[in-house]
Formats: C-alpha cells, sequence, structure tokens
C-alpha cells in the first residue's frame, strides 16, 4: 500500500534532489527491536520493565534508562553474535535504500541502538556503508557498558543520543529533511523535518500534538510514496518492487 497523509494538513514530499532523508534503525530499519531483544532475553532480572515504564511515562529520559538497563545486561560474545544473527530488516528497507541511491538522496541512520550492532546487521544485507550514528558499548564485567558520544546536555528530554543536535550537525545545507521513524526517541526530530512517515507510537505521539505524518506499515510503503512523487523512471520501479528484496548475504 502507498502511505495516506495523516490529516489534511500533511506536507508535500521534497523533490528528491532537494530531499535528506533521516531514519531510526530499531522497529523502523529492522523487523525486531534490537535493544528490546537484547535486554528482555539477557537482563539478570526484571527490573528493567520498571525503567521502561518510567522512560515510557516521561519521568526519565532514554540516556538513563538505556543506562540502568545495560548494566543490567549479562551477555557473551558468542551469545550477542547468535542473537544478531537473527535480527532480520524490515520488508521494504532494501527497495527504500535501493531507491534513495539511485536518486541520490542522503540518508543517515539516527539510533539509539549500538552502532556495532546496527553495522554488523547492515553488513549482512550488503549496506555497511550507509552513515549511522547512534550509541556505542564495549564488552565489560561478563556484559555491555554503554556510552553515548551523541548525548546533549541542552536537551530537556534526557535523550541517550539526540537526534535533533545530529540533524543540525550532519544536515545538508539546502536539503529539506524528511524522517522516518516508529517510537518515542523519533518525536523531537520529527518535529523539526519537512516531512514524517510514522508507525506505531510515534503516530499517536505526533497525533497529539497536531504535527501532521505519513502513515506507514513497512518500508515498503515509504519507497512506493517517494518514487511516486519523485516521477521514478522504470529502473527505480525495479528498485521498489516486491522482487527486489532478496536478502543479501
Amino acid at each position: 500500500m502507498i502511505s495516506k497523509p495523516s490529516n489534511s494538513a500533511h506536507r508535500p514530499v521534497p523533490s528528491a534532489d532537494l530531499a535528506q532523508v533521516w531514519i531510526d534503525f530499531d522497529g523502523t530499519i529492522s523487523s525486531q527491536d534490537v535493544l528490546d531483544e537484547l535486554i528482555s532475553r539477557y537482563a539478570r532480572d526484571d527490573s528493567w520493565k520498571l525503567l521502561e515504564r518510567r522512560w515510557q511515562n516521561g519521568e526519565i529520559g532514554s540516556r538513563a534508562c538505556l543506562a540502568g538497563q545495560f548494566d543490567l545486561v549479562r551477555i557473551a560474545p558468542p551469545e550477542l553474535d547468535a542473537m544478531l544473527n537473527r535480527i532480520t530488516l524490515d520488508p521494504g528497507a532494501v527497495a527504500l535504500f535501493r531507491l534513495l541511491d539511485l536518486r541520490r538522496v542522503p540518508i543517515v541512520i539516527l539510533s539509539d541502538c549500538v552502532d556495532f550492532f546496527i553495522r554488523r546487521i547492515l553488513r549482512r544485507y550488503g549496506f555497511a556503508h550507509l552513515e549511522v550514528r547512534s550509541n556505542t558499548a564495549v564488552f565489560a564485567d561478563g556484559g555491555l557498558k554503554l556510552y553515548c558520544p551523541h548525548e546533549s546536555r541542552s536537551c530537556t528530554f534526557g535523550a541517550a543520543h539526540c537526534k535533533c543536535e545530529s540533524m543540525d550537525a550532519l544536515g545538508q545545507p539546502g536539503r529539506r529533511s524528511i524522517y522516518v521513524g516508529d517510537g518515542r526517541s523519533d518525536l523531537c526530530a520529527s518535529r523539526k523535518a519537512d516531512l514524517v512517515f510514522a508507525k506505531s507510537v510515534l503516530t499517536r505521539l505526533l497525533d497529539a500534538e497536531n504535527i501532521p505524518y505519513r502513515s506507514y506499515s513497512t518500508l515498503l510503503d515509504v519507497a512506493a510514496t517517494l518514487s511516486a512523487a519523485w516521477q521514478a523512471d522504470s529502473a527505480i520501479a525495479v528498485a521498489v518492487s516486491p522482487l527486489s528484496l532478496d536478502r543479501r548475504e
């Protein structure tokens, strides 16, 4: 399906030569939320759930939430490798990446996930070259220690990764922002974007603030919407067809 605007005040799709795409990873590019998978499976007890509820309720920021949850994780490198090997991409991710490449539209992945998790998963599909800005982690004391190189003291939400500042730092002059996301960590960045594609929790948050967006189910919807707006030629139409979704090893 081609995504439909959430309300009559929806914003137009920027032309390809003036667009820049920002996209979340967990639950957006990946079919599963990688951090949820890690924490729910490998936390030493259920206290991570209290941190999650406090974050969802807006009592703490994602920085405090994730740092506390990572402190609970107990996992060895082979177990982490096996977990990451089980993570798959959204059915439309390959189509979207190929479309943006063909139209020469810059894309940056903005994520609260961990950099080497993301690159490991993308490498399996042939997209290790994509620019990633995220948190990082190291193995320590039988688990993982989280580091947040892109947090900001000025962030009023206490985010582990201030996606707004990342957009300011990496935005190309003259280009209009298209943001694609699904969760609470995408809200601030969505407020800054010229066009938002949203699903799941993000749609409810945007509705509450009356921020227009285009809803989507998979990234194939996003690719189809952009392709149609950019009057894609036959080569690009092939890139967004279901036949283009074969996984690369």
